[in-house]
């Protein structure tokens, strides 16, 4: 059965983060974008699926490797277990439990002066937002072509101290809900209240083009980060995880 409230939100994110290249398969949305994340290089089993599983990854282990790619599932808790279980018999591994955060009460009011804010990714906040993110040079490219793909409203934002760029973060709006990403702080500069302050700006900017409510993910085990979202006020409302070939055991 499919649950419409977790499709709607993995809508979203897909639409957030858009995949250089899409194919869609009885039901399954695969996603290519040079393997950089899994989230953008994954099979996407959201919809109402006809085939048989069995013929179905096969089919995907194929395309996968035409595109010099491992295959990845990206699994909720709305996955059917009759997939999950083929998958366990396939050698496919468990990796990064994520969690889906939900929060309606979304702060309003000015932007603090310490954050500014952009309307569009231009190339000077990107570079800063991939750099403060850890991306590797092979992956920048690949990262801010998925960002120039973007069809739905965006809010960049910034914090400046000792004459340097220390934390970004983005927002992306669509169908009135606000979602937060990459938030990201220089090392030197965490604990110290900017991803609290960077989040509050997005979203009460959010609030200015329409957004009523607002999501983010986060990685299980990001205790910190899992700490600040629910003082924020976000609660979790589903998870996800991905399912890989364990090339150890299949070789």
């Amino acid at each position: 059965m499919i649950d419409n409230y977790i499709v709607f939100h993995e809508e979203l994110s897909m639409n957030a983060q858009p995949a250089l290249k899409t194919q869609f398969y009885d039901g399954w949305v695969l996603r290519f974008s040079n393997g950089y994340t899994k989230r953008a290089n994954s099979v996407n089993p959201i919809y109402t699926s006809l085939l048989p599983f069995e013929a179905k990854v096969a089919v995907c282990e194929d395309i996968y490797t035409r595109q010099g790619l491992p295959t990845v599932f990206k699994l909720t808790d709305a996955a059917p277990a009759e997939l999950e279980n083929y998958l366990d018999t396939q050698d496919y591994e468990i990796l990064t439990p994520t969690y889906l955060f939900e929060n309606d009460m979304l702060p309003s009011g000015s932007v603090n002066g310490n954050v500014t804010v952009f309307y569009r990714i231009n190339p000077i906040w990107r570079d800063h937002c991939l750099r403060l993110n850890g991306l590797i040079d092979t992956e920048k490219a690949t990262a801010a072509a998925m960002m120039a793909n973007i069809q739905t409203d965006v809010i960049c934002a910034q914090i400046e101290a000792d004459e340097k760029v220390i934390a970004c973060g983005l927002c992306i709006i669509e169908r009135e809900y606000a979602g937060l990403y990459d938030i990201a702080v220089d090392p030197e500069y965490r604990q110290k209240g900017c991803g609290t302050e960077l989040c509050r700006a997005l979203l009460s900017e959010a609030v200015r083009l329409g957004a009523k409510s607002s999501y983010l993910q986060v990685v299980a085990d990001n205790t910190s980060a899992i700490a600040l979202y629910k003082k924020l006020g976000y609660q979790q409302c589903y998870k996800y995880w991905y399912r890989v070939k364990d090339r150890k055991r299949t070789q």
